[in-house]
């Protein structure tokens, strides 16, 4: 048979090895003291916390190709049974991350586009500096020239 047998291969006290990873895990679940598992929570305050353990747990899947499917599944899901004043409460937070997170990407790409074409402007500013330079150094030496003398003394 090609189906898993929880009972092969068994270890020296008889237990099997899927068994024994079973209980094993179990018990690193009770041990470790962040568990979301054996979380409990009774008042605000102990959700806040049931709250912070999830979050812990869940963005270490946040790179993984499924999260972001996993995430638009779960929240209506989890609030599915709220009436749509919660369910606005809930809503609210999103909409403003959405927001926040869409003007931050507009103000990297307005600076991005801003280097890029500050870049460009500075290349075309030497060139503009090294022109009037040029004009500037040619009408001084024209200026310098003809200042020597005055126009109105060969008025009459």
């Amino acid at each position: 048979s090609s189906g898993i047998n929880a009972e092969w291969p068994l270890r020296p006290g008889g237990e099997s090895k899927v068994a024994s990873l079973v209980t094993s895990t179990a018990v690193l679940s009770l041990n470790n003291p962040d568990s979301i598992d054996t979380y409990v929570p009774v008042d605000p305050e102990d959700f806040a916390e049931l709250s912070r353990r999830i979050i812990k747990k869940l963005k270490n899947y946040q790179t993984d190709e499924g999260y972001t499917s996993f995430i638009r599944d779960l929240i209506p899901e989890l609030c599915s049974e709220m009436n749509s004043d919660e369910i606005k409460k809930v809503s609210n937070p999103l909409m403003n991350l959405t927001h926040e997170k869409s003007r931050q990407e507009k103000e990297a790409k307005k600076k991005a586009q801003q280097a890029s074409k500050k870049s460009s402007l500075n290349v075309q500013k030497k060139q503009n500096d090294t022109r009037s330079d040029f004009l500037m150094n040619e009408y001084k030496s024209m200026a310098g020239n003809y200042d020597d003398y005055d126009d109105f003394d060969d008025f009459m």
